[in-house]
């Protein structure tokens, strides 16, 4: 392999840059960039991998360079693949840190808008239709076209459906969510039920019942954040199991990458669960829009995480 063939692309600032020789990546893995953060390909590979995976795989590229018995010719004078750049009718290039998730995300819902609209708008109809029983399979359908946008598929709100091939896996995962938000949510459920059982007779409430429905309403936003921060935990499993994994291998494999970071993750979960609600304060209408933006920020975080080499 000729390391001096301008045949090597890479990925920079969420921008896919190249054709350049291997010595313009191994000196900017020595000045600036971390070998094991740098994706980068050939011209004509179908996927990317790390610096420092492909040096590790192909050892020649750290030799001094060589006359090669016939000269490398690259499948194409075309980009990997994988390296369209967002936006352009293809599938996104894996980026890190929260600020990339959210450009991409926008950058998948704003290009396919209306499927989105779409998608929304049926899994609130079948949702209500079918008495919360269409919730999980939706969620995970929606996941999955979160999926198939970032790979440049193209897609369709009856993508949505496809969720119903993920039914036993999605509802195992919403009961395995739901038992932790349960244990969290008790104490406020049985000061919510006391009040009312107390003033089932039509009478005035005393100041023990009004001091307690006051302490309620106070514990509601300490409640909430208890709730994000379970929540959390399951960042990426809803992914996963759109991705073709069980539900307690997603819930696993979600807690395995997320636990010695768990922190930031909480951070980054609150910014985007603010994000996809804020459509509800435009008469519940922008909903149909800010809220693909929750599963497509955590696609394209669990691109970078989980299948970018």
């Amino acid at each position: 392999m000729n390391r001096d063939e301008a045949a090597w692309y890479y990925v920079l600032g969420g921008q896919t840059l190249g054709p350049v020789p291997w010595s313009e990546i191994e000196a900017l893995t020595r000045d600036s960039v971390d070998a094991k953060d740098l994706l980068v390909a050939r011209g004509g590979d179908l996927e990317w991998r790390s610096a420092a995976q492909m040096l590790a795989e192909t050892p020649e590229l750290a030799a001094a360079p060589q006359e090669p018995a016939a000269p490398y010719v690259a499948p194409a004078a075309t980009p990997p693949v994988s390296a369209v750049a967002p936006g352009v009718s293809g599938a996104f290039v894996p980026a890190h840190g929260l600020g990339q998730w959210l450009g991409q995300a926008w950058e998948m819902v704003i290009g396919e808008v209306w499927p989105w609209v779409g998608a929304v708008a049926l899994m609130m109809l079948v949702s209500g239709v079918t008495l919360g029983i269409a919730v999980p399979p939706l969620t995970a359908g929606l996941y999955m076209m979160a999926l198939k946008r970032f790979r440049g598929e193209p897609i369709g709100a009856g993508d949505v459906f496809d969720g119903f091939s993920r039914f036993l896996s999605s509802w195992g995962l919403n009961l395995v969510m739901m038992v932790p938000v349960v244990i969290v949510m008790a104490p406020l459920m049985i000061l919510v039920v006391i009040p009312v059982m107390s003033m089932q007779g039509g009478g005035e409430p005393d100041r023990a019942t009004v001091a307690l429905m006051m302490s309620m309403y106070a514990l509601i936003p300490a409640a909430q954040v208890l709730v994000l921060a379970v929540q959390t935990i399951f960042f990426y499993s809803w992914v996963l199991v759109a991705d073709g994994y069980g539900a307690w291998e997603s819930v696993t494999m979600s807690w395995e990458k997320i636990r010695e970071n768990y922190w930031s993750y909480l951070g980054i979960y609150v910014v985007l669960s603010i994000i996809a609600s804020l459509g509800s304060y435009a008469c519940y209408v922008g909903l149909f829009v800010t809220y693909p933006l929750l599963p497509c920020a955590q696609v394209a975080a669990y691109m970078w995480h989980f299948r970018r080499t």
